[in-house]
């Protein structure tokens, strides 16, 4: 199937590793350019050159610390400076240290909303007017299950990835006749760094082994393993695409059926 996406330019945050590099991987065999967007410059190289060998026709990368408006706005000059403007945005971000609500200080919560929810708003007003002129574009951000139910320990994600999930969500009305849409995608449990370091906290909190926590935790998910990378990377693509251009405001959930809500 032809999703649509050879030479579309796409800006992919937190484009290194992890999720986001997933998403790259998926757009790259579709044909897509792109500019990735981390912290790690020789992550960002590496990611780069396998990219450029998976079928992208331009990859390319600036260093950002999305915490910071000098450092986004320098990287929204750099990749205007290359593309007149990008038909994707891809959201993503590392989250936030784990912590309960009582024990989140009041600079952990500033600390979280420059990390989850000002670079969204930053990134979408740079792109969106070309998007606009294009009468085209795409605009996924990568969230997490908590924004369906609250996961004990992240009160920093839980409270801010809803927070820029309600701003998607609300953004997809305003631009929708313009033929953008706005989605959000979430990742349950998907082997990535991210999970890892969650999961080592979390087994270390338990007091249990490893392998007793991690069978434990399995029966919670239907599916019962982690997701991989791939899985998730590929319906990111997917919004992408042209055959996804009447879904718009809505939250996918990658999560092996481990939600309980019906929605």
């Amino acid at each position: 199937m032809d999703l649509g996406l050879k030479n579309k330019r796409a800006v992919i945050c937190g484009g290194s590793k992890g999720l986001g590099l997933a998403s790259a991987e998926a757009l790259a065999q579709e044909g897509a350019s792109l500019f990735l967007v981390s912290r790690e410059e020789g992550a960002l190289k590496s990611a780069a050159e396998n990219l450029r060998s998976m079928g992208s026709p331009d990859v390319q990368w600036a260093t950002c610390d999305l915490t910071s408006h000098e450092s986004r706005q320098q990287c929204v000059d750099k990749i205007l400076e290359a593309w007149i403007g990008a038909d994707i945005l891809v959201h993503n971000v590392g989250g936030p240290k784990a912590s309960f609500v009582m024990e989140t200080k009041e600079e952990q919560w500033h600390e979280g909303f420059d990390r989850l929810f000002i670079p969204v708003v930053h990134f979408n007003s740079a792109f969106i007017p070309y998007m606009k002129k294009a009468q085209w574009g795409r605009i996924i951000t990568i969230t997490s299950l908590s924004v369906i139910e609250p996961i004990p320990m992240l009160a920093i994600s839980n409270a801010l990835r809803s927070a820029s999930t309600s701003l998607s969500k609300s953004l997809s009305d305003e631009i929708a006749k313009f033929g953008i849409t706005v989605n959000c995608v979430a990742p349950g449990m998907v082997q990535t760094d991210r999970t890892e370091d969650l999961l080592n906290t979390r087994i270390s909190n338990s007091g249990q082994s490893r392998d007793d926590y991690m069978a434990e935790m399995l029966k919670t998910i239907p599916a019962g393993r982690l997701g991989s990378p791939k899985e998730f990377g590929d319906v990111v693509c997917f919004l992408c695409s042209d055959q996804a251009s009447y879904i718009t405001g809505s939250t996918i959930c990658v999560d092996g059926g481990k939600r309980r809500s019906t929605y």
